[in-house]
């Protein structure tokens, strides 16, 4: 599925991840590997068939004077001990492999994608909580003045509460180059144009990690790139250790002078034929197969380390998603309070103000306090959906929970 436009009001996290996805070049580079691998099978699996070969000679035959000879010839393989067989599991082990890549490739543009999708809409949400305050510190300004221009207050209240104005507009200004450029990348993974706002996130996808689900470790890409390389290494193997045995065939030939004489009879425009079951195998290559097989076996000592570190790295990358979501979690409840708290205060200190009993840094600092405990609770927020989307790529589930089709492989083969 391909997408050529954005959406024009908002756009969402399914919705980018998709996009990005579908585009992105290195998941099509991940398919033409596919691709260009399964040939290495088809031409390994070639071993089983028949071979046939065609020729002419031209030329003084033998005594026989001048003439021309065609030759057609059919060979095929009648057992091997496991030597095409082995090509066929190695070719097939690499094919598996960029299989795994292509899923590791689309688990990580779609995490790319929904960490930007979620930075924008954090710097979106603070953006709206820094306009908020200098709105709220514009106000305290104008009760100043008020004051100041009675005499109620002095000169310096004024120039205190410009400061403070200056400094909310500066962090405002702060916060809005954040959101551009967290625009600029998300613009760069969905190759458009964006709209003016993202989203928010869905609703269900705390649903959709499963913090309480253990993953099935055997599923993740780079375990199963490593099976893939283990496989390969064993059909490596078995191809190694067939090399010590014959390669049993059936050989035909035909042969037939076109001009004058057939050298194998002597008969003029004849013809002749064969049949011979052939048996071949190497006696000695300097150590070629016995090094074969050191490569081989060490090839699948070499994946199986493999499989167990990105376990162990997977493990440890869940682990900490999940403490970062649990804790954020945690932390809202808290804030929350706060966030209730500070609004409360900051009513009653407008009020003593105004009657004279709070000085203009308590009002100050009120306003400070509130722009503090918004923040805070939006980051804490924003944290728990970035534990929940690490998560999500950790497990491996990202294709699973962002509603993607099945990324498009080999043609013939299945996923290992």
């Amino acid at each position: 599925m391909t997408f050529n436009t954005l959406p024009a009001a908002t756009l969402g996290l399914f919705e980018a991840v998709a996009i990005a996805v579908s585009r992105h070049p290195s998941i099509i580079s991940a398919v033409s590997a596919i691709e260009q691998q399964q040939g290495q099978v088809d031409v390994a699996r070639a071993g089983y068939y028949p071979k046939v070969n065609a020729g002419m000679n031209s030329g003084r035959v033998n005594t026989y004077g001048y003439g021309q000879v065609a030759t057609v010839s059919l060979s095929q393989m009648l057992h091997d001990f496991g030597k095409v067989e082995g090509s066929v599991t190695q070719a097939q082990g690499q094919v598996f492999k960029q299989q795994a890549l292509l899923l590791k490739q689309v688990d990580s543009i779609a995490g790319q994608t929904a960490e930007a999708i979620l930075e924008v809409h954090r710097q979106q949400s603070l953006l709206q909580i820094a306009r908020d305050q200098v709105v709220a510190v514009e106000d305290v300004l104008q009760r100043v003045k008020l004051r100041a221009d009675s005499g109620l207050t002095p000169q310096s209240d004024f120039i205190q509460a410009t400061t403070r104005l200056q400094s909310a507009q500066a962090n405002s200004q702060q916060v809005g180059t954040s959101l551009n450029q967290w625009r600029a990348r998300l613009k760069t993974l969905v190759g458009a144009a964006l709209p003016a706002r993202v989203a928010d996130l869905p609703p269900d996808l705390e649903r959709l990690a499963q913090l309480d689900t253990p993953p099935d470790y055997g599923l993740l890409p780079d375990v199963l790139a490593a099976e893939a390389d283990r496989r390969s290494a064993y059909g490596q193997l078995q191809n190694a250790k067939a090399q010590r045995y014959p390669t049993l065939a059936l050989e035909a030939t035909a042969n037939q002078a076109l001009s004058g004489t057939n050298p194998n009879n002597g008969i003029r425009h004849g013809s002749y034929n064969t049949l011979t079951l052939t048996g071949s195998m190497a006696l000695y290559e300097g150590g070629a197969i016995s090094a074969q097989v050191r490569g081989a076996n060490a090839a699948i000592e070499h994946a199986e380390s493999t499989i167990n570190e990105s376990r162990l790295t997977a493990e440890d990358a869940l682990l900490r998603a999940h403490e970062l979501a649990i804790g954020a979690r945690a932390r809202l409840g808290i804030l929350a309070q706060r966030m209730a708290s500070m609004s409360e205060t900051r009513a009653l200190y407008r009020e003593q103000y105004s009657v004279g009993t709070r000085s203009v840094l308590d009002l100050l600092n009120a306003e400070q306090e509130v722009y503090q405990a918004a923040a805070d609770q939006e980051t804490a927020r924003h944290d728990f959906w970035l534990g929940l989307i690490t998560y999500i790529g950790a497990a491996g589930r990202s294709r699973q929970a962002y509603g993607l089709d099945t990324p498009p492989t080999a043609q013939g083969e299945n996923h290992p």
